[in-house]
């Protein structure tokens, strides 16, 4: 089937008339089925102004055409407080849709289905995590089509009237528990907070979807915002905390050449073994990361594949045998910070390829701050994402 796609906007009076004119359209699309949904004359005209009121309403356009309508409602709707035959998928919020109606011309052409995703999109945007819709129990040309847009049926709700309808809805939250957490987003760029354990993007061992690069880029489509967005720079997947994407081809270009020129503010806490002499201070290391072994080690002297590296550190608490570190990287070499700060004799905690024997937790580094001067707004901005409190972080008041 070809896919036709319409514009979708918010109704205005001016509409009503030829929304009227696609319910005309539906109701004797109706009468067809032989049931009687609709035949009494609704929705009348006041139902559809009302509508419009509230911030319910929603046309479809062909071109200058309207030619679908459906009510987008964020408000509890009365008549599903009881459910008959059945329950709910979930018990908080939801968006109700009603009054779905297309004309003869857009029958056929998926303008329902891109109606439904709308709607869905909207409420991912929002958090609200269900979408509801009833229909007529003899329209099995509408149930067939919410089954198809993957909602249940659940049981009976009553209208005000009296009237027995099949209550469907999708539940949202399986997609909004994969939401990435974002700090910062404008038009050219998004912060996230990488989990510890989830990799940037797609690599021989992550090839399910699973990385944060394709995380991202789902959750978007989800959520209907168009377009693709690109990985600035890396953390590792053992690492946690702000990390950068670009919204478009040119951004990223842009972004990327600021990492090349040092213009982008990385910061991170490291929980390491011991006490750091002095307290504070810088490290400047020659750094040679060995690709088959997958590890960075810190050499003596400049050579074909050496990297300078180079970082301040300041120490800002101590517990026991640890201390919690600042570090700010003045150099993005592979594994920089895990690699200078064993060879300094103060691996970090949990990170057993730099030599910690300590096995209570994952390599304890966290990338909590990312500053950046975004193309969009041409101003500098500053993102902060805080580890969790749970071991060895929770040895520190942070």
């Amino acid at each position: 089937m070809q896919y036709y796609r319409y514009r979708i906007r918010s109704a205005c009076y001016e509409d009503v008339d030829a929304i009227m004119q696609v319910f005309a359209q539906a109701r004797a699309a109706i009468a067809t089925l032989g049931i009687d949904q609709w035949q009494d004359g609704y929705p009348i005209e006041s139902h559809i102004r009302a509508d419009i009121d509230r911030g319910y309403a929603y046309v479809l356009c062909d071109l200058d055409r309207v030619q679908g309508y459906f009510a987008m409602i964020f408000d509890p709707e009365p008549t599903y407080a009881r459910i008959f035959e059945g329950a709910w998928l979930t018990d908080g919020a939801y968006v109700t849709v009603h009054r779905v109606a297309m004309s003869d011309a857009m029958r056929g052409k998926g303008g329902a289905a891109q109606a439904m995703r709308y709607v869905i999109a909207q409420a991912l945007r929002a958090g609200v995590p269900a979408v509801r819709i009833d229909t007529h129990q003899g329209n099995l040309r509408m149930r067939k089509f919410l089954e198809k847009q993957g909602f249940s049926a659940c049981g009976t709700i009553y209208l005000e009237s009296g009237a027995a309808r099949i209550a469907f809805e999708l539940d949202l939250r399986p997609t909004l528990q994969k939401a990435p957490v974002v700090l910062y987003e404008d038009r050219s760029i998004v912060i996230c907070q990488k989990p510890v354990g989830q990799p940037c993007q797609s690599d021989p061992a992550h090839e399910d979807g699973s990385d944060l690069l394709t995380c991202l880029q789902n959750w978007r489509n989800a959520c209907g915002y168009p377009g693709h967005v690109y990985l600035v720079h890396r953390l590792d997947t053992a690492t946690g905390g702000a990390i950068l994407f670009a919204k478009d081809r040119d951004s990223a270009a842009r972004l990327g050449g600021m990492v090349v020129g040092k213009q982008i503010f990385k910061q991170y806490l490291a929980v390491v073994h011991g006490t750091l002499a002095p307290l504070d201070g810088r490290m400047d290391d020659y750094l040679y990361h060995d690709k088959a072994k997958n590890k960075a080690f810190v050499v003596d002297s400049a050579r074909k594949g050496v990297k300078q590296a180079s970082l301040r550190y300041r120490t800002l608490a101590q517990s026991g045998e640890c201390s919690l570190v600042e570090v700010t990287l003045e150099t993005g070499r592979t594994h920089q910070i895990r690699a200078q700060l064993s060879h300094a004799g103060h691996p970090l905690l949990g990170d057993g390829k730099y030599g910690s024997r300590e096995k209570g937790c994952t390599t304890a580094l966290w990338a909590y701050k990312l500053g950046v001067e975004s193309p969009a707004k041409r101003h500098y901005k500053e993102a902060l994402s805080m580890p969790p409190k749970a071991y060895p972080w929770n040895l520190f008041d942070i």
